[in-house]
Order: C-alpha cells, then structure tokens, then sequence
C-alpha cells in the first residue's frame, strides 16, 4: 500500500495513547504522509455530550500525529452507525484529497468485512426473509441482522460483530454507495488496546473518561487534560427533562429517527421520571436501545429532521501540512472550509453545529461556562 493521504473517522472522547497508536500504525501500514480526522463535534454518537470541547479534542490529536481535524456535522453524529458512517465518509470522499480510510477493527480480514457489506448492501432473499423473522419478535435491527448474517456465512466469529467492526463495515458500505475511490484499511487491535479492565498500555475512552470523572490518575493512558473544562451531561438533567415533557407527541413526528409509538412512550416516562437515568431505564426494551433513545432525545431538543447536503467543512486543527491539505481542498473541493463561524452562516446543517455546542455548554462543570456562542469566540488550535 502507498497512499498520500488517509482518513480517521473518530470522535477522540477523549483522546487517548491508543488513538496515537492508530494514527502512527496508520501511516506506518498505508506509507501516507498526511492524515486527516473527521470528528464528531460536541455531542456523540452514542447520544451524549462529549467530555471535553471539540477544539481541546482537536488540539490534542494535531498534538499527537494527526494533520488536520475537521468537524462530522451533528446532525449526522447523533444517528445510528450506518448513517454516522455515510455522513463521516461523505464529508471525506468530498474533500478529494483522501486516498484511504484507516479504521481499528478486531480482525484484519478486509475481505471478510467487505462480503458482509456488500451483503447488507444487495440483501439476498434468505437475508431478508431471517432480519424480518428477528423484528417481528421485536428484535432491534443490529441484532436481527447480526441473526440474518449468521444464517448466511457459517462460523462467523463473534468479534466480526463487535462495535468497532460494525462501524467498519458502515464505512465500507458508504464507500461503496458513493462509488468512491478512496480505499478501506483496517487496523487490527491487540486486547489491550480497547479493554476497559487492562492496566497495560492502552485503555479505552470509556475507561478513561470514567478515570477523569472519578479524579483518578490517567495520564498513563491519555493526554493531560488538567485545567480542561469536564463536560457532563446530567448537568442539563432538569432541562433535558423539563423539554421533553413540554413537548407534543406530533412535535417529534419529524424528528430523525422517529417511529410509531415513540413519542407518547418519550413524554409519558420524562413526566414520570425524576433522573436521566430513571428516564432512560423505563425507554430501554427489546426495541429500543439506550444510545437510540438517548439519540433521539437530543434530536428532540435540537430539532434535528432530516439531512441537509453537506456544503463546508468545518476546521478544529491543523498543522504545516494540514494547510497545505485545506489549500488543496479549496482548490479540489465543493466544500467550502469554515475557520471563522461569522464568515459562513444561514446553512441549516451548520446552525445544529452551532445549536449543539450551546446546549453542551449546559452540561458544563463550571457553572460560569453554561454561556451561548462558544463557536463564535473560539478558533481552529494551529500547531505551528
């Protein structure tokens, strides 16, 4: 393999020594020169605030190998993994100067991993006729076709279904749906590179946010991240809370991610619940999951309905060659690259951005920080 530029699809929350491992392990397989992260931005994936802003994220990935860090719009973070994947590798593939997307996974059969995609891509008949068997017993789709696929390649392993392999599959098949050139990669991961339990090397985001909420020592495992602003979401429980009981059932209707039964279900609990936790407990079943409730909730409060095309890119950090990256993709690219937030506006896409990171400063620690407009006042990080 020898590519110029690689693409790490990632939300560093927070970033950690296992990440720099990815970036280096990246360059070293593939030969690139440049990498470039498309990160989620003050909200995740798994439907809650990130722990520390996305420009304190980004500083410390440009600290720690990447090239340039741009930001995935929110309204593609807060979906399930297929579609935070096809948001992520659209804002990539449009960029024109990536050449491959490097990925951890725990099997480094690329082959095995694009068969499945392609598979969920063109389902054959036995495929759909075994996910339909699994939700019509209620099962959630990632469980169904998870049965469904089993049903099809025998002795599949059980890590082929592991998040970080799910996700991969998600960028393969984005790339396919765009017809794209550039190339998947995929890094094998070692145990310890994502255990919660390991006292090793590495230990996972997981791990080490609940290290850093509990003040223990993690810089063994992570950046120093001491005199950061901690963000947590049961911060903004009451207004969380206090939104969606405010609310009418056709007013989630619209929401992104919506389906029959799911508003009255939302309101009823959060009238009836004292505690985020208490609220997310009663939303939990067969169907559906806590990140998907949580996901839904805060689409709910941000009114997120649908996807917008993507027309920028916003940039968090860079370095030399990052700019040299940013000046080739305002020469390549349809995206128009966003380093002042005054400068770009009225483009429905970026005003969630702006939306997200207002409501993440609820969630904030420090009390005087719960203030609006942080994307006004704060710039890409610039290592020089």
């Amino acid at each position: 393999m020898n590519f110029n530029t690689i693409g790490i699809i990632c939300e560093y929350n927070p970033f950690h020594f296992g990440h720099k491992y990815h970036i280096e392990k990246s360059k070293e397989i593939t030969g690139a020169k440049n990498v470039v992260c498309v990160m989620s931005g003050s909200m995740v994936q798994r439907g809650d605030v990130a722990i520390f802003d996305k420009w304190e994220r980004a500083k410390k990935a440009v600290y720690n190998g990447a090239d340039l860090v741009v930001e995935l719009p929110a309204n593609y973070v807060l979906q399930s993994a297929e579609n935070f994947a096809f948001g992520a590798v659209s804002v990539l593939d449009s960029l024109n100067v990536v050449d491959a997307i490097s990925f951890g996974a725990e099997t480094d059969d690329i082959h095995l991993l694009e068969k499945i995609a392609d598979e969920t891509l063109s389902p054959s008949d036995e495929y759909i006729l075994k996910l339909k068997e699994k939700l019509s017993e209620g099962k959630g789709y990632p469980s169904a076709s998870e049965y469904a696929l089993r049903s099809i390649f025998e002795n599949l392993p059980d890590e082929v279904f592991s998040p970080n392999n799910t996700l991969g599959i998600s960028y393969i098949s984005a790339l396919k749906k765009l017809d794209s050139s550039i190339k998947p990669v995929c890094i094998k991961r070692s145990n310890d590179y994502h255990s919660a339990l390991s006292d090793d090397e590495y230990k996972s985001a997981s791990a080490i946010r609940e290290m850093i909420m509990s003040g223990e020592d993690y810089l063994s495992f992570a950046p120093d991240y001491r005199g950061c602003n901690i963000y947590d979401i049961k911060n903004a429980e009451s207004y969380i809370l206090g939104t969606l009981r405010t609310m009418k059932p056709e007013s989630l209707k619209d929401i992104k991610g919506y389906e029959d039964g799911l508003s009255n279900m939302i309101i009823t609990n959060a009238k009836n619940s004292s505690t985020l936790n208490e609220f997310f407990e009663k939303c939990i079943s067969k169907r559906y999951t806590l990140h998907r409730i949580r996901r839904f909730c805060i689409c709910a409060i941000l009114g997120i309905k649908d996807d917008p095309e993507i027309k920028y890119v916003r940039i968090l950090g860079f370095n030399e060659n990052g700019a040299s990256l940013i000046k080739k993709i305002k020469e390549k690219s349809s995206l128009i690259p966003v380093t002042k937030t005054a400068d770009y506006n009225g483009d429905e896409l970026f005003e969630k951005d702006i939306l997200s990171t207002d409501f993440a400063s609820l969630c904030s620690s420090d009390v005087k920080k719960r203030i609006c407009g942080a994307d006004f006042v704060k710039s890409p990080y610039v290592k020089k």
